[in-house]
């Protein structure tokens, strides 16, 4: 009796199994997969004792150093309300299919009250390891009470210095502007920032400008007008220019702001 009861309880399991609703030679449908996310966790303080505006909102970008001044330089950016601290601790949410092989990331971060008066500020790029889980920590310096922020692009804001030449590079990211006047000062950040150089007072050339440093760095800064590309976007700038300072050279895109 036993064999016969065997074989009814396997029927029964065999029944009982649900079949896939595929036929012999058919595949089942593929399933999207979501979209993948990533996230920079940190925490973002500043010395003075001082509590944070009413309303206050902390922006935060992932930027590509590498493509500073770009459209395509900001990864992501976010804005956070409802804060406790300081230290302000964020999570920003970013798309990895953004980011390039070898690429520079850093953030920037700037808290701001309800009317949008900028009270503090990152004064440098801050360096970032994607792919951690550590907090990045950085310190916001006081903005010197400025009402609302630049608004604009960088070379809209540098114009509106009476800056009359601009000019960006990459690998390393670097800067470089020339102000008005026939004996114009020149600023430049080298090296993502990291380095700063002033001239106050430049002497023309016929295809540019040279002078010193407080040091007595010599420095000298060549242009000329034709299509230049920056090798890592888009965008076409109508002159190329070369900054020599000491014995290091770097060579990128610029305009003219005063024509």
């Amino acid at each position: 009796m036993i064999r016969p009861l065997l074989a009814v309880a396997c029927l029964a399991l065999a029944a009982c199994t649900p079949r896939p609703d595929t036929h012999p030679g058919q595949t089942t449908p593929a399933v999207d997969k979501p979209h993948q996310t990533a996230t920079v966790e940190g925490r973002a303080t500043y010395l003075e004792r001082i509590a944070a505006p009413p309303g206050a909102r902390l922006s935060v970008q992932l930027v590509d150093a590498q493509l500073a001044d770009t459209p395509a330089a900001v990864i992501a950016s976010q804005e956070f309300t409802d804060l406790s601290g300081p230290p302000y601790a964020f999570s920003l949410t970013y798309d990895p299919a953004k980011l390039r092989p070898n690429g520079q990331y850093g953030l920037h971060a700037g808290l701001r009250d309800a009317q949008g008066k900028l009270w503090f500020v990152t004064d440098t790029r801050v360096p970032v390891t994607l792919g951690t889980s550590s907090p990045v920590e950085f310190r916001m310096v006081r903005a010197g009470g400025d009402p609302v922020p630049p608004t604009g692009s960088p070379w809209d804001q540098a114009k509106a210095r009476g800056v009359i030449f601009r000019g960006i590079g990459t690998e390393p990211g670097w800067l470089v502007e020339v102000g008005a006047g026939p004996s114009p000062p020149l600023h430049a950040e080298l090296d993502y920032g990291e380095r700063k150089v002033e001239v106050a007072r430049l002497d023309r050339m016929p295809d540019g400008y040279r002078g010193k440093t407080a040091d007595q760095t010599a420095v000298s800064l060549t242009t000329r007008r034709e299509p230049c590309s920056d090798g890592m976007s888009d965008t076409e700038y109508p002159a190329s220019m070369t900054l020599v300072v000491g014995e290091q050279t770097y060579r990128g895109c610029g305009r003219f702001l005063n024509e």
